[in-house]
């Protein structure tokens, strides 16, 4: 009965959760807070141990994460909730949640930036220490991919089916200073500022050095930057949402928690 519980909260938040993102761009708190407080009356009255320690886990890392401007507060929480809220209290249902939230994410954005990018026109200039890079990555993952294949830690139709995120991946890292420059980055100004703004790149020396390698903005650095008289200054904005993903993770999850073992074990 619980478990049902588990996953019909699951279920209408992530859905919520992925339909606020998508809109506005924030997972708000009293999707989040709610499903917190209730994962851990329902571990504590169901003795889940494995969902206590995960969710703790999960909170600690994603927010090193968010510290480091890598992740919003929102997704911390999100996970958070969701490792709480584990339905079948095993590591199967978050690995299965996780990955398949992430490659969907991944294949979906790659592709729609590499098209929004082609059609405002790719400036391969700009681009070719990424490429570079993207070439020696994806000459590792190769390899790695043939070795794991030769040693059968992995079967065929897996290393297939995993090909097609790590190319599509491989093609966004490539091409990802642009795409941050072109859609990502944008010139703010102090007052309109928000909690929790993600520095950018084309800053010049003098707000760098000010931020002091900063990347996440708070009230105090906002307040820092408005004291010494700064009037504008470049944060990314409009980032993907991953809201919708961690829904398409969660549902299939919920109906298969074992399918990443079938696929990678």
């Amino acid at each position: 009965m619980i478990s049902t519980i588990q996953q019909i909260i699951l279920f209408l938040g992530t859905l919520v959760g992925g339909i606020t993102d998508t809109k506005t761009g924030y997972i708000y708190d009293w999707i989040t807070i709610p499903m917190i407080i209730l994962g851990l009356i329902l571990n504590i009255l169901q003795i889940q141990l494995f969902n206590l320690v995960s969710g703790g886990i999960i909170f600690l890392t994603l927010l090193i994460g968010y510290k480091l401007g890598k992740i919003g507060g929102g997704d911390v929480k999100i996970f958070t909730s969701i490792a709480l809220l584990n339905p079948f209290n095993k590591i199967d249902f978050l690995i299965t949640l996780f990955f398949f939230a992430t490659i969907s994410s991944m294949v979906f954005y790659s592709i729609y930036y590499l098209i929004k990018y082609y059609k405002k026109g790719i400036i391969f200039e700009r681009e070719k220490k990424g490429i570079y890079n993207a070439i020696i990555l994806g000459t590792i993952l190769f390899f790695y991919l043939i070795i794991m294949n030769n040693l059968r830690m992995a079967q065929l139709h897996t290393i297939l089916i995993l090909s097609i995120p790590i190319i599509t991946g491989l093609i966004y890292f490539a091409l990802q200073k642009g795409i941050k420059e072109e859609f990502f980055e944008k010139k703010i100004l102090i007052k309109n500022l928000e909690e929790d703004e993600i520095v950018g790149e084309k800053n010049n020396k003098i707000i760098k050095k000010l931020l002091n390698g900063k990347v996440l903005l708070g009230k105090k650095e906002i307040a820092y930057l408005k004291k010494q008289k700064i009037k504008s200054i470049f944060v990314l904005r409009n980032l993907p949402k991953f809201g919708p993903f961690i829904f398409i993770g969660t549902i299939i999850a919920i109906i298969w928690p074992e399918l990443f073992l079938i696929f990678f074990v």
